[in-house]
């Protein structure tokens, strides 16, 4: 955790060397950089100007909306002014200083439940209703408002910066097409961090089951592989039937807790994407170009997780058909709070739940694909995590992109630490191991533009029961190259 901010405060000092921006800058001095008293939090890099009290309405999704495992969470940008936790209080904060500063007013609305996002942004480009400033929605609900020319090309806005420090370098170049970007994800948000994926542990189930491995070192060595983890979760006693009815299920004790969407997780794991990008930056489907190395690795995947002695996978059929409001709280979530599975793999949005928790538990890495991999690759949620995007047509477009510079700039300096502090002490503070993990994880995130945009619906043949796996994939791919190619000429033809 001190690295981390020890980090982001030395970039936010960085950066007025970097570039050559005009604005404010803090006063000269002759004084060694060591004995400077200068706060680096006064220190500001988007130019100060006078927005004339303008009003900047921001429309998020509202992931939390009906679940009872997503805690917490009160928006992007927006904070919960009812019993705030540091995370909101550093966010209002951010907001009490933009406003100021650029003498402006932002307001905010969440929606859930049967509103949609999707429509509204369409409804408001097609109308010229201008109601909404930026917006921050899913990835997998975004993707389909870019050929339809509904959103801003933000390169083609000179007030955003995107090589700035505030926004995720991954993001930015995994998710642009064409060298045009149309939704990224940064300090200005935080539900891309809880939308991304790890493994989470039980320690007291671990140490009561006598297993001595350590995790932690394994994961530092490259040494936590699916190899290693097939192995772990395999042994004789992890997987239990421990209530006493005679049948093995959601009530009993589980090495692996997991749903099919993982599956493609541990692809993303060892580098295989469900599209890579050419010189152009442009898209191919990398299952049609390099086949085998998709089937081989699925199939493996797919073989344990049909090892239903060891693997409790939730949205599988022997348990989709148990009529559970919610099968993912019903089965792998309930049972990793009550303490009867060592491993999780699951999302970060889900750590807040586990507050609940008289078990103590770790986070990891996912595992390495290959034994002789060199780097970890971290996925991130299609459903489970948001981008921000600019509708076409808002009023004055440079002042809308100062204003999300300037969010971005003041999140980087307090809502991404207190997001880390708010994330390590749902481990209690107990496992500093945990806060390296999440250092880790976060640094190596990959965004999926094959996924983001799942042409043809392929990514959910990563997601099958259905073994068949080559079959699969070959009856689809035409399709998926179609659509694929439709979006790529709808984008061309947008010009700059």
């Amino acid at each position: 955790m001190k690295k981390i901010v020890a980090f982001i405060l030395l970039t936010v000092l960085l950066v007025p060397a970097l570039f050559a921006c005009g604005g404010d800058k803090p006063a000269e001095s002759s004084a060694p950089a060591e004995e400077t008293s200068v706060d680096p939090k006064t220190v500001f890099v988007v130019p100060k100007s006078d927005l004339g009290e303008r009003e900047f309405n921001i429309l998020c999704w509202d992931f939390g909306y009906g679940s009872k495992s997503i805690l917490g969470y009160s928006g992007e940008v927006l904070y919960n002014e009812e019993n705030p936790d540091s995370v909101d209080l550093a966010k209002k904060n951010v907001i009490e200083i933009v406003e100021e500063r650029f003498n402006c007013k932002i307001n905010g609305e969440m929606v859930a439940g049967d509103k949609s996002i999707p429509t509204t942004i369409r409804n408001q480009v097609d109308g010229g209703l201008n109601e909404y400033d930026f917006v921050f929605d899913a990835i997998y609900a975004t993707t389909p408002l870019v050929a339809d020319g509904k959103l801003v090309d933000l390169y083609t806005v000179d007030t955003i910066d995107l090589s700035a420090p505030w926004w995720d370098q991954n993001a930015v170049k995994d998710l642009s097409l064409g060298h045009k970007l149309y939704f990224v994800a940064g300090d200005i948000n935080t539900y891309d961090n809880q939308g991304t994926w790890c493994v989470l542990f039980n320690k007291t189930l671990k140490q009561s089951l006598n297993i001595e491995d350590d995790f932690y070192q394994l994961a530092r060595d490259k040494k936590w592989t699916l190899d290693k983890f097939m192995e772990i979760c395999s042994r004789p006693g992890i997987t239990a039937e421990t209530n006493g009815d005679g049948v093995l299920d959601e009530k009993d004790q589980w090495a692996f807790g997991t749903e099919s969407y993982n599956m493609y997780v541990h692809l993303v794991a060892g580098g295989i994407k469900i599209a890579g990008k050419d010189a152009d930056d442009l898209p191919y489907l990398t299952v049609a170009k390099d086949p085998e190395a998709t089937y081989t690795q699925l199939a493996k995947i797919l073989d344990f997780y049909n090892k239903h002695d060891i693997v409790m996978v939730a949205n599988f059929s022997n348990y989709t058909n148990k009529g559970f409001p919610n099968v993912w709280e019903a089965t792998v979530h309930k049972s990793f709070i009550e303490g009867r599975e060592l491993f999780y793999m699951c999302g970060l949005i889900n750590a807040a739940s586990f507050r609940v928790m008289e078990d103590e538990f770790g986070i990891l890495p996912v595992p390495l694909l290959y034994d002789s991999q060199d780097e970890y690759h971290h996925t991130v949620s299609m459903h489970n995590s948001t981008v921000m995007y600019i509708p076409q047509g808002v009023e004055n477009i440079e002042q809308v992109g100062t204003v999300i510079s300037a969010l971005s700039e003041e999140s980087r300096k307090y809502v991404t630490p207190a997001y880390y502090d708010v994330q390590l002490k749902y481990r209690d503070t107990r496992d500093n191991e945990s806060g390296e993990m999440l250092d880790l994880i976060f640094s190596t995130r990959t965004f999926d533009v094959g996924a983001a945009y799942n042409w043809g619906s392929i990514l959910g043949q990563y997601m099958m029961e259905d073994s068949n796996v080559a079959s699969r994939f070959e009856a689809m791919i035409g399709s998926a190259q179609s659509k694929l190619e439709e979006t790529v000429q709808a984008i061309e033809e947008m010009g700059v």
